[in-house]
């Protein structure tokens, strides 16, 4: 037999967990006579992919085949999943696999079946875009017939706003963005946020420039991420190290870690990086006015009531992240280890794990000059020969997809051999590496495995020991997930549209010139015209804004710009804004569903919260979010009642709920209770209210 005859698909290599599923192997016969041995993978553009027992698949054109495997190919149903159209991604997610299986096999486990097209399209609109698919998009996938529509659906929303706001909202757990942070509002911090996601920046680009960044808050959203700590060098490192490092080092800060090769002394010699960083605005931003300057300008205005309203504008003004020329970081004064001494100056010097001790990152690292200490250690951190940086934000990423990480918890990676699977996580960094940080391919690597695409896990099985990765696992939907899949069901795909993009006109109503050459009289002109300007953003004393249609009209504008009307704003129904989360205040005030439902008040880093609870079953059953569902212009009723049977309407909504049609004992029951006077709003208070619409299947 043969085989090169055929015409091999980029000879790509297919997990072997693959092999152990497909037993259904029959003998193909080409038009000459000649025979392989291989599945049936599928049939697309008139070529057949047959997959042989050591991996392989082969494209052969239908015509070929003999007659009778051709009628066979017409007929038979695929074993598996179709095949990536790029040969390269479809290589490296079996490289993936092939790991997953071999954990398995291992400890003696099996992979669970694949997830059904319905299964897949509901949850993979949840996990790369955040939200459920409207029934139109789901009944485009489902009844799409080509071999590849897996691929092509991962590739499309990769590509699409909504990717962009749901990664919005887990970075913004991850370092706790917030409105109102340090008596300033940070929205020029988030629109750069959202700008290098939507710009597809490298994480470790991205990284390095919040790390480096210099200047005024106002000018410059990238020093949000060391302002959000101003004045907390200590904590800021910790949270850093934590975030982008996997090192839980919090303990250090005050004593030797106790369960760690940290000590105190070189958790100090870390933060000396930062010793000549200067957060809190008293130097003043490189060409710019500080306090205290600014202070005596304040002063010499004869307005007292004009002097206490001015007071957060100095503030905001003053904020910024400056360098200077001397390394004031010292031994706290309680040190007690036999290597310092209380009060003592630290000069900086990295600290080495097993893992990381001969790697490059470590190459040219000065510390002779104290101006450039930050940028030394962001160079050294975010090096792709830095295996800590890589392997962290691919298990990060890994568990994003999956629900639980390769190690757990993902701020603590000191023993990386301690994870259910070193080999997989070592080959996931390897590959963040491979991929340069473009956390977008990443994602459509994880997506396109045959690991993501098997079915759920319960939580119960989950919970039974280590988890190996069967598939993901069963998890509620994050609070951003609820509330956005709760949108869509009112609005559709058009909620996407809706951008707050509040960073620029903050800064244009907040920016004062105190400039040598400005007149007292010019900077007073000024604070009285960013006073008026401020009430937008909840008053001068930074107070929460009210959640009105009118001020969100005010800062809201379509995605697309251009020509468009940009005071458009998203739909309002009874009360509620119907804006992505990633648009909406940050984070939402208590009683609004997002709070409700676990999003993180943003104090502490990763604290968004799964957990169930009394209140969130009723905001289910009498909430807001409920009413505003089943209101005759939602949407999803509009778009069931336009059906012209009732069982056509009862299958309208099980699409727009479930991304599935009902089953024949659902429908039949439906049918029944419509007969009887069951209306669309009360079947979709029903659907709302399921175990199935809250979770991630």
């Amino acid at each position: 037999m043969k085989t090169r005859l055929l015409l091999p698909l980029a000879c790509t290599l297919l997990a072997t967990s693959l092999l152990a599923e497909n037993e259904v192997y029959r003998t193909w016969t080409d038009s000459q006579g000649r025979k392989l041995e291989a599945t049936f993978r599928g049939i697309e553009s008139g070529n057949v992919f047959l997959q042989v027992r050591n991996g392989y698949v082969y494209r052969l054109p239908l015509e070929k085949l003999s007659a009778e495997d051709q009628q066979a190919a017409k007929t038979l149903k695929p074993e598996g999943l179709g095949i990536p159209a790029d040969p390269n991604l479809a290589q490296a997610a079996a490289r993936i696999d092939m790991l997953v299986d071999g954990g398995l096999k291992k400890a003696g486990q099996k992979s669970n079946p694949l997830a059904s097209d319905e299964q897949f399209v509901r949850r993979v609109y949840l996990d790369v875009v955040g939200r459920i698919p409207t029934r139109e998009e789901a009944l485009e996938f489902i009844n799409d017939t080509s071999l590849s529509k897996r691929a092509k659906v991962i590739d499309k929303l990769l590509n699409s706003d909504g990717y962009n706001s749901h990664l919005f909202n887990y970075f913004a757990d991850m370092m706790r963005v917030a409105d109102l942070a340090q008596k300033a509002r940070f929205y020029t911090y988030q629109d750069w946020m959202k700008s290098q996601i939507a710009d597809n920046i490298p994480w470790d680009k991205m990284v390095y420039s919040m790390m480096t960044a210099d200047g005024r808050l106002l000018d410059n959203g990238a020093t949000g991420y060391l302002l959000r700590d101003a004045g907390m060098r200590l904590d800021n490192l910790s949270l850093t190290l934590s975030t982008f490092l996997g090192a839980n080092v919090s303990c250090a800060q005050c004593h030797d870690h106790p369960f760690a090769d940290w000590t105190q002394r070189q958790f100090y010699e870390m933060a000396s990086f930062f010793g000549a960083t200067e957060t809190f605005g008293t130097r003043g931003s490189k060409g710019g006015y500080g306090m205290q300057e600014m202070r005596k300008v304040l002063a010499s205005l004869d307005d007292r009531r004009l002097q206490q309203q001015a007071k957060n504008l100095l503030r905001v003004n003053a904020m910024a992240v400056d360098d200077g020329t001397e390394n004031d970081l010292k031994l706290p004064d309680d040190y007690k280890y036999p290597d310092g001494k209380p009060g003592e100056p630290v000069k900086p010097k990295l600290v080495t794990w097993g893992d990381t001790k001969n790697t490059k990152a470590y190459q040219g690292v000065q510390t002779k000059s104290e101006e450039d200490l930050r940028a030394q250690f962001a160079k050294w951190m975010t090096s792709p020969d830095n295996p800590r940086f890589a392997m962290t934000i691919a298990n990060r990423l890994w568990k994003r997809a999956f629900g639980i990480g390769v190690r757990e918890p993902v701020t603590d990676l000191d023993d990386p051999e301690a994870s259910v699977n070193p080999p997989l996580l070592r080959h996931l960094a390897a590959e963040m590496v491979r991929l340069k940080f473009d956390l977008k391919q990443f994602m459509r690597l994880l997506y396109n495995t045959q690991t993501y695409q098997r079915e759920a896990t319960s939580h119960e099985m989950a919970d039974s020991g280590a988890y190996l990765f069967p598939g993901p696992i069963l998890r509620r939907m994050s609070a951003e997930q609820a509330w956005d899949s709760c949108a869509t069901l009112v609005v559709g795909a058009d909620v996407d549209k809706f951008k707050a993009n509040r960073g620029e006109t903050y800064a244009k109503v907040m920016n004062i010139d105190f400039g040598k050459d400005a007149s007292p009289d010019a900077i007073k002109t000024q604070i009285e015209n960013a006073i008026t300007g401020m009430r937008q953003y909840g008053g001068p004393n930074g107070g929460n804004p009210k959640n009105n249609a009118k001020k969100k009209r005010m800062r809201m504008q379509p995605a697309s710009g251009g020509e468009e009307d940009l005071t458009v704003a998203p739909p309002v129904r009874d009360g509620l804004v119907l804006a992505r989360a990633s648009e909406l205040p940050q984070p939402e005030r208590d009683q609004h569903f997002l709070r409700m439902f676990g999003q993180s008040d943003r104090q502490i880093a990763d604290s968004n919260s799964d957990e169930g609870s009394i209140p969130q079953v009723l905001m289910l059953m009498n909430g807001e979010a409920q009413r505003v569902i089943g209101q005759n212009d939602s949407l999803v009723i509009k778009t069931a009642s336009a059906q012209k049977s009732p069982e056509q309407q009862i299958e309208s909504l099980y699409l727009s709920f479930f991304s599935r049609k009902p089953k024949p004992d659902e429908l039949a029951d439906a049918v029944g209770a419509i007969g009887s006077g069951l209306t669309m709003r009360d079947l979709s208070w029903v659907l709302f209210n399921t175990r199935e619409f809250v979770f991630v299947e």
